[in-house]
């Protein structure tokens, strides 16, 4: 029996790529893809879609290689092809040789999915012990911005050369909804990094638009993945359900759709766009 990862909706059977209407190919043909962060959860549930949907599929992590070959064989099964490629987001050698590789492998990249954070443990940790105010906690704050905007900055930048070489691209930044409206009590060192990422990606929007490169953000609300499993889980899970207009919460496979979306020809006349993925909870 398939194994089905924490936080991935039940899917109907298997087939083919969905094509395009009106084509024959699937939707992200001849696409060139990388997902930062994507051995796990969310990146991993988008890296598996964009492969499902055509495109060559560059997976990067940083500790996770074992489950970085998973997702590379899920896409390599799918029928696309890919390549698990190591390196530190935050680190720019790092991300000019994960782009590089990606680029020997796959060609260049033309959609480049920013998706890694960087460890969310402590933050939890500090969640479930009650010490929960951003100003106990200021160092961690400033941090976290650190690593939002190192993550998003230096592979954007890195990309940029390929997307120019292949007439324009797409880049998806994984926001949060705590970023917009009334953030959670306990998570100002997640919804203000996003808050930082969300400004960076207006103004991308306008400085890569002449170069026909679209930014969007994807925003989740909360998504169970194995980066908060735990006894815990369920019962928030059913909680957040009860408060939102579509009856539950975001699972992986919606945000990886929403992606997909936004890296395809579907979308090509939308740039500096935020998208909640949260069932419309956001709105409340």
């Amino acid at each position: 029996m398939a194994h089905r990862r924490v936080g991935d909706r039940p899917r109907g059977g298997g087939g083919p790529a969905v094509s395009a209407p009106g084509t024959a190919e699937p939707l992200l043909a001849g696409r060139v893809a990388l997902v930062i962060g994507g051995s796990r959860g969310i990146g991993a549930g988008v890296a598996r879609a964009l492969g499902r949907h055509g495109a060559a599929v560059g997976v990067n992590y940083l500790h996770s290689a074992d489950a970085a070959k998973e997702v590379v064989a899920a896409i390599e099964a799918a029928g696309s092809r890919a390549v698990a490629v190591a390196g530190d987001a935050t680190d720019a050698g790092d991300v000019a040789q994960i782009v590089r590789q990606t680029a020997d492998a796959l060609g260049d990249v033309d959609v480049l999915v920013c998706n890694a954070v960087g460890s969310t443990e402590n933050a939890i940790d500090r969640i479930r012990k009650g010490l929960t105010l951003a100003l106990d906690n200021a160092e961690d704050v400033r941090a976290r911005v650190d690593t939002q905007l190192a993550t998003t900055l230096f592979p954007a930048r890195e990309v940029l050369p390929g997307m120019r070489r292949r007439g324009g691209g797409s880049i998806v930044l994984i926001g949060a909804t705590a970023s917009r409206g009334r953030p959670g009590r306990g998570i100002a060192e997640i919804s203000v990094a996003k808050a930082a990422q969300d400004a960076l990606a207006r103004s991308l929007a306008v400085e890569l638009g002449p170069e026909r490169v679209r930014v969007n953000v994807v925003a989740p609300g909360m998504v169970p993945t194995d980066a908060n499993a735990g006894p815990h889980q369920e019962p928030l899970m059913g909680e957040m359900a009860k408060v939102t207009p579509l009856g539950r919460v975001a699972y992986v496979d919606d945000v990886a759709d929403t992606v997909v979306a936004f890296a395809s020809g579907l979308t090509r006349h939308v740039t500096g766009a935020y998208v909640g993925v949260d069932g419309g909870r956001g709105m409340l």
